[in-house]
């Protein structure tokens, strides 16, 4: 039986997961370092393939460095974010394939990073475009975040205060991507 506390503590979570949106419009306000330790942390608390944890984070204020990473894109609007957020994956210490893990498990601890971040009223928008970026842009953001050769970008996630407030976007309803006991079963 729920309790009056822990009833009200399952709301929060599905209006949190209802209420998350792409935001690509920011109010110029700072992001308290405190806030960013949140996020980073609910992160870090990700689960992964045996607990290898390959992610790291790099957090990006810097103007000009925010500049590079929206070049060449159409996600120009990530500069007026507060902060880009590059998540990085290992494979040196990823596994199950180190490949398919590299990527995975970082996505899911961005998943952890882009909530905390909703449910602190930051808006936040994932940017994944970088592998059709060229190869020198690549290269040029390892080198000016100082990212070592055998990490992968995986991610950027543009975080901010929002200055917009979108509505929700169209879903598939349940019964088109859940089925009971088999594929088609009406669940």
């Amino acid at each position: 039986m729920k309790t009056t506390a822990t009833a009200t503590k399952l709301e929060g979570f599905f209006n949190l997961v209802e209420k998350r949106r792409a935001i690509r419009k920011y109010k110029q306000d700072n992001i308290p370092d405190e806030d960013i330790r949140r996020m980073l942390n609910a992160a870090r608390l990700a689960p992964s393939a045996n607990n290898s944890q390959p992610w790291t984070f790099i957090v990006v204020k810097d103007q000009k460095t925010k500049e590079l990473l929206s070049r060449p894109s159409s996600q120009s609007f990530i500069v007026d974010a507060n902060v880009i957020m590059v998540v990085l994956g290992d494979p040196s210490v990823s596994c199950c394939p180190a490949a398919t893990w590299t990527t995975r498990d970082p996505i899911i601890a961005t998943d952890h990073l882009v909530l905390a971040a909703t449910a602190l009223g930051y808006g936040t928008c994932w940017i994944a475009t970088y592998e059709s970026r060229p190869k020198e842009w690549i290269e040029e953001v390892k080198k000016v975040l100082k990212i070592p050769k055998h990490l992968h970008i995986i991610v950027l996630v543009a975080i901010g205060v929002p200055d917009e407030n979108p509505p929700p976007r169209p879903r598939k309803n349940l019964q088109e991507i859940s089925f009971s006991e088999e594929y088609g079963n009406s669940i």
